[in-house]
């Protein structure tokens, strides 16, 4: 990819409505919904799990040359929480850094912007990122602006609102108790539809697609 390339990404476009699911759902799926907004997260040994079964494959894919499989995996990693030490401990973080320092040596001008941009769109520290890539502040803010690149604060902002979805979550609070809310306040009576075999909340399913978009929130 070259860099012109690189500068053209970034913004969306949204056309028609969204989708809402596969159709009227009973009540028995209702209950799926509900039981699926609120499910446990995963314990530590099954974040270390999967992070290992991650590193593992990212590092096949880097042996063997292929750069978008090890981008795409590293994307994996840090949407599972992988690159935290916080969360995962050391020993995966430091995985997680030795394979983004190892794909930026390889990569070409262009894939180093995409994964700069990459690193960005997912709330990533830019601190965790200089040290990754074994650089101090002062030169990555001059690959930054190189690339185009504008490191807003609003990404520590995404950072916040997921850390207090986590701790309504513990509280009890899920996505269908809030979209029932919202339609209460209008005035819309989520009983009665489900009375009539349809879900009101069936337009959380179209949120699935935004996790893939660089700023979500």
């Amino acid at each position: 990819m070259h860099r012109s390339e690189c500068f053209a990404a970034g913004g969306f476009k949204i056309n028609g409505p969204p989708r809402v699911g596969k159709g009227p759902m009973g009540q028995g799926n209702n209950l799926g919904v509900r039981d699926e907004a609120s499910l446990p997260q995963p314990t530590q040994a099954g974040r270390i799990k999967q992070c290992t079964k991650l590193i593992r494959q990212a590092t096949k894919c880097l042996e063997n040359n292929d750069k978008d499989c090890v981008t795409r995996l590293i994307e994996e990693l840090i949407k599972a929480n992988c690159h935290d030490g916080r969360i995962i401990g050391k020993e995966i973080t430091n995985e997680v850094r030795k394979l983004a320092h190892e794909l930026w040596l390889v990569n070409d001008d262009g894939s180093r912007c995409e994964l700069l941009r990459m690193l960005r769109g997912l709330g990533v520290l830019k601190s965790w990122v200089a040290k990754t890539l074994g650089m101090n502040m002062k030169k990555l803010d001059k690959w930054l602006t190189r690339y185009g690149i504008d490191w807003e604060r609003k990404i520590m902002r995404n950072d916040i609102v997921k850390e207090i979805e986590d701790l309504l979550r513990r509280l009890g609070w899920s996505e269908v108790g809030m979209c029932e809310e919202l339609w209460r306040f209008v005035g819309v009576d989520v009983d009665e539809f489900r009375r009539h075999g349809i879900e009101p909340c069936a337009w959380l399913e179209g949120l699935e697609s935004l996790r893939d978009l660089r700023r979500p929130y």
